[in-house]
């Protein structure tokens, strides 16, 4: 078994690596001088069961081409199988068409990969729970919430607390999180603007007041959903709120949100590194959820 890492998320390659004794191959991922993406695996990878990792995070388009690239080397270099683990799936919020001219975008994400040479896909809390059908390959759709269940239980007064969802479309993945905490659920109705992204009501159902409440969603990006939902959360007399969230694909105007907004923690994961530090963003790891499942076959 070998384990290549892309340039996207090399730690948490490592980190699956370390799991198996294993270093990463050795790999020169570089830029010709006209733009375009140059790949180099330096070790023989001939009979060798392969696993590469790679996040489609920012800049995603130059992720997703340097991860074709791999596949393609790692198939002429003579690898037996290769196994692909997509922490972060990006266009993975485009999986429907709000507009008569506009693409699924993640379907034709999961059309390319399942063309490539790969014999499984590892994916893990994905938007659309039924994305993973898209891919005509095995596709594995992994869950932090187990990650986020440990995180809780040594970190939070559960006593005091309650689970939130931020919109109708994750109550069932609240809801599994707060069965697991034994713990009560309470929900927003949000409504936003589907050409504009903006929230433009949020109205909660349930009794937070001096709570703890635990905010429960897959992706954060542009923080808004944060800023809404803790501000209507404090405003029902909340004594603190913590936002949980698989995936981080923040962009800068995010990291100023939360640093603004009157939350006292965002807890993502490592599925995507993380671009800049702050006090209030802590990061939980997931490589042993990834490792476990890649056991099964190795």
């Amino acid at each position: 078994m070998k384990i290549i890492s892309g340039s996207s998320n090399i730690s948490l390659a490592t980190a699956i690596g370390e799991a198996f004794s294993l270093p990463l191959v050795k790999l020169d991922i570089s830029q010709f001088a006209n733009g375009e993406k140059r790949v180099w695996i330096e070790e023989s990878l001939a009979g060798e069961d392969v696993v590469i990792v790679q996040s489609l995070s920012r800049p995603v388009d130059e992720h997703l081409i340097e991860l074709l690239l791999l596949i393609d080397s790692v198939e002429r270099l003579g690898a037996r199988d290769v196994h692909l683990v997509v922490p972060w799936l990006g266009y993975s919020l485009q999986d429907k068409v709000f507009k008569p001219g506009e693409p699924i975008a993640v379907k034709v994400i999961a059309n390319v990969l399942s063309n490539c040479y790969v014999r499984r896909i590892y994916l893990m809390d994905v938007h659309n729970t039924s994305t993973p059908g898209f891919f005509s390959v095995p596709t594995t759709h992994l869950s932090a919430q187990s990650a986020f269940v440990t995180y809780a239980q040594a970190n939070f007064d559960l006593k005091q607390a309650v689970v939130a969802s931020p919109d109708f479309g994750g109550l069932k993945r609240a809801r599994v999180f707060a069965d697991a905490l034994q713990l009560n659920l309470v929900n927003i109705d949000k409504q936003r603007d589907l050409q504009s992204g903006q929230i433009s009501s949020a109205i909660l159902h349930g009794n937070v007041k001096d709570k703890i409440v635990l905010i429960v969603d897959d992706t954060i990006q542009s923080g808004s959903t944060i800023k809404e939902v803790v501000e209507t959360m404090k405003a029902a007399q909340a004594k603190k709120v913590h936002f949980l969230a698989t995936h981080g694909p923040m962009v800068s105007k995010a990291y100023q949100l939360i640093e603004a907004a009157p939350i006292d923690s965002v807890v993502v994961t490592n599925t995507i590194a993380p671009e800049k530090e702050s006090k209030k963003i802590k990061v939980v790891d997931v490589s042993d959820i990834f490792v476990k499942s890649l056991e099964q076959w190795f």
